[in-house]
């Protein structure tokens, strides 16, 4: 029976929680990973948004055009740094490889099929944690500010369609009366009427922590170093010597993923996009519902706590200091479009777990079967994390998923 059978999960994120409640819902016992605070991570620095309709990949046709504006331009959302590119280049080939119009709208097809289950792995976690009060559904907004920016974006808005995403097109009228906050006129625009945001990212995970602990989850406050396999089970090699025993792992580390032996992901193409969002306290009301600049790469949030910043790409690496040009660049951004004060209450730095093709790997490892992967997802780790944790408990209570989950096999890179 399964409430004999014990299942570890490294990482406690909005994945890794998400991935634990799923198991207990189906019986069994659960062991959370984690050195740090459950969701302190890069799951409490995100946009907030359920982004079911973010089908279209990072990878564009037209990144080989924009490229050297978007690495050399100082008004620009991508920010790389050249000796970190130049020493992981094989990556950095791949991820352009990617770029091609055959593989970009196979990537949007996959990304597609997997969103649409986006709240059937959400909403029964919502229900199982009481955490319902902390979706709200105003819809999200994409913004253009020109003609020129809106018919740029027409092959990826179209793409949004094919994949069954159902959104309205609005003109400069439509948003000052939607979004009568922002300061700056917008020529185009996208209402996604369904969307829906969490008012607080860390809120959200704490709330399926505290769920995780009621019934009767083990949380262990250190790192795993490694695993070690035997004819059954498998061991856990923690940084303070001391050695756990589970059934099956699932590995949900997020960008870190790699850095635990003997689970095969080092073998795997993972790197991090660092994000960044700054957040101003007490002007939520500034904004109805989220907001995207589309060419200017970032999300204005209102949470509970405040209007947050969110969004950039830095190619740099796990370094822990943070990029004043980033920061700035949304400090300035943001006060383009609001009345905002000139320096924000908090600034913040986090690591996107990223493949070059932009999908994440869901499934058995390349090692073994007792260990799984739940990482790499990129821009929607919020969004995907409910339907992720319901796929790998299929798995590991030995049912068909609900999902194909061959596109997202780890062995699509070797």
């Amino acid at each position: 029976m399964n409430e004999n059978k014990i299942v570890a999960v490294v990482g406690a994120g909005i994945v890794g929680t998400s991935c634990a409640l799923w198991l207990q819902k189906k019986g069994f016992l659960v062991t959370l990973i984690d050195p740090d605070k459950p969701g302190s991570g890069t799951s409490s620095g995100n946009a907030c948004i359920i982004a079911d309709y973010g089908c279209v990949p990072v990878n564009s046709p037209s990144i080989f055009k924009r490229l050297p504006g978007l690495m050399f331009s100082s008004n620009s959302p991508l920010s790389v740094d050249v000796k970190y590119a130049l020493t992981h280049l094989p990556w950095m080939i791949r991820f352009l490889s990617n770029c091609r119009p055959s593989r970009v709208a196979r990537i949007s097809r996959i990304l597609g099929k997997l969103l649409l289950k986006t709240y059937e792995g959400l909403d029964p976690l919502l229900e199982f944690s009481d955490s319902q009060h902390l979706l709200s559904q105003q819809g999200c907004m994409h913004l253009y500010k020109t003609e020129r920016e809106f018919k740029n974006a027409r092959a990826a808005n179209q793409m949004r369609r094919d994949n069954g995403v159902i959104f309205s097109e609005l003109d400069a009228a439509d948003i000052r009366e939607l979004e009568p906050g922002i300061k700056s006129s917008f020529a185009r625009g996208l209402l996604f009427d369904q969307a829906s945001q969490v008012i607080n990212p860390q809120s959200l995970t704490t709330r399926y922590f505290d769920c995780f602990q009621k019934n009767l989850g083990r949380y262990v406050k250190q790192r795993a170093l490694a695993v070690v396999h035997e004819k059954d089970a498998v061991r856990i090699l923690l940084d303070d010597g001391e050695i756990l025993d589970a059934d099956r792992i699932v590995i949900a580390a997020g960008a870190f993923s790699r850095q635990i032996k003997g689970t095969g992901a080092e073998r795997l193409p993972l790197d991090t996009e660092r994000g960044y969002h700054v957040q101003y306290a007490g002007m939520q009301s500034l904004l109805n519902r989220p907001v995207s600049w589309n060419e200017a790469g970032f999300y204005a949030t209102p949470m509970d706590e405040g209007l947050r910043i969110a969004g950039t790409v830095e190619i740099a690496g796990y370094q822990e200091t943070k990029n004043p040009r980033n920061l700035n660049y949304l400090i300035r951004k943001g006060q383009e479009m609001f009345d905002l004060p000139e320096r924000p209450d908090q600034e913040w730095l986090g690591f996107r777990p990223t493949f070059p093709d932009a999908l994440p790997v869901i499934g058995y490892s390349l090692v073994s079967e007792y260990v799984l992967y739940a990482f790499g997802h990129h821009h929607l780790g919020l969004t995907l994390a409910g339907i992720t944790g319901k796929l790998i408990a299929e798995l590991i209570n030995d049912e068909e998923p609900s999902h194909n989950i061959k596109p997202f096999s780890p062995r699509r890179f070797l």
